[in-house]
């Protein structure tokens, strides 16, 4: 059983003929709008666990032969809560089929896929299957990827030893997950899981091409990868971005309304976000001063960006080193 740190839903204790639409509700709001058919004369059973993992999100799914879709273009409130991104998916146990736009992929135990829930999929299997999915802000993949969106349908077979060494990882981190309820743990693992993502970005065939996103959100990941990639320019600006992908600032400022945020606020949060990392990471001999990692972001003066991560993390970047020791 889960613990309390998450969310879950499970259709055990549900009234037959309501398991498939409160399943579908759930669901909706964990990736996006979809509906859910039983493909079992037994009707459908299933239990999903969800939790965050710092920015990144963890899914646990256990279902019996079923098919899920969704025609929406926008994920669900739960996978959309920090900002865009894609979804990782890993087959725990049985087979499972997953298609979006151009690309399909017949999954076998701990194949990975990736999809992008800003579009249209389907999922079916015709047996009982556990699948774990790992939510991944678009800015993260932007760290590891140049242009992200040519993750989406790339399937890794697990026949591939460094695929199949990268499914354990993250399949032996649910049973962590399943056995342990720290939060100090859940911080830990979510950069294990984010390097287990940097490693497979370069991994496997190239996908074909998918359907470009609409024009705001095209743009949001352009700007997205962009910035991901200048974090330590100390001119990095609003201006600078927009110049670079070649639209007014105007232009750019309303691709970022939908995230709740402005570009300059986007760039600083990156800024944090990748200090925290580097601050978790570096320990014992690869220990970086915390002014370097300061100017290696772009901030002009230790004082800087001092007041800004207190501001953010609500504790100041030494203490925070500590904790995460």
């Amino acid at each position: 059983m889960y613990c309390r740190s998450g969310q879950e839903f499970s259709t055990e204790h549900v009234a037959p003929p309501l398991r498939t639409r409160r399943w579908s509700e759930f669901g909706s709001e964990t990736l996006s709008e979809m509906t859910v058919r039983a493909r079992s004369d037994s009707g459908l059973r299933a239990h999903i666990h969800r939790r965050n993992l710092g920015p990144l999100g963890f899914v646990v799914v256990t279902s019996s032969a079923a098919e899920a879709s969704s025609s929406a273009a926008c994920p669900g409130p739960w996978a959309r809560e920090a900002e865009d991104c894609l979804m990782l998916t890993v087959l725990d146990h049985g087979r499972s089929s997953l298609s979006q736009s151009r690309w399909s992929a017949d999954l076998e135990t701990g194949d990975i896929v990736i999809r992008d829930l800003n579009k249209p999929w389907i999922s079916r299997s015709d047996a009982d299957v556990g699948l774990i999915l790992i939510k991944i802000p678009y800015s993260v993949a932007a760290r590891s990827h140049p242009d992200p969106e040519r993750l989406v349908g790339r399937h890794l077979s697990a026949a591939d030893p460094r695929v199949a060494f990268a499914s354990d990882v993250i399949r032996a981190s649910k049973r962590a997950l399943q056995a342990v309820d720290e939060e100090s743990w859940n911080a830990r693992l979510g950069p294990v899981l984010e390097n287990v993502f940097h490693m497979i970005c370069h991994e496997g065939p190239a996908p074909l091409d998918g359907e470009p996103c609409s024009g705001h959100r095209s743009l949001h990941r352009a700007a997205t990868s962009f910035i991901a990639r200048n974090l330590a320019d100390p001119d990095l600006s609003v201006g600078g971005v927009a110049k670079a992908l070649g639209v007014s600032t105007r232009h750019l400022q309303r691709a970022f309304l939908d995230s709740g945020t402005s570009p300059r606020e986007f760039i600083l949060q990156q800024r944090l976000a990748e200090a925290a990392r580097l601050l978790r990471r570096n320990q014992g001999a690869q220990r970086q001063r915390i002014t370097d990692i300061a100017f290696s972001l772009g901030f002009g003066d230790a004082s800087h960006f001092t007041r800004a991560f207190t501001r953010h993390f609500g504790t100041p970047p030494s203490a925070y080193r500590a904790d995460a020791t």
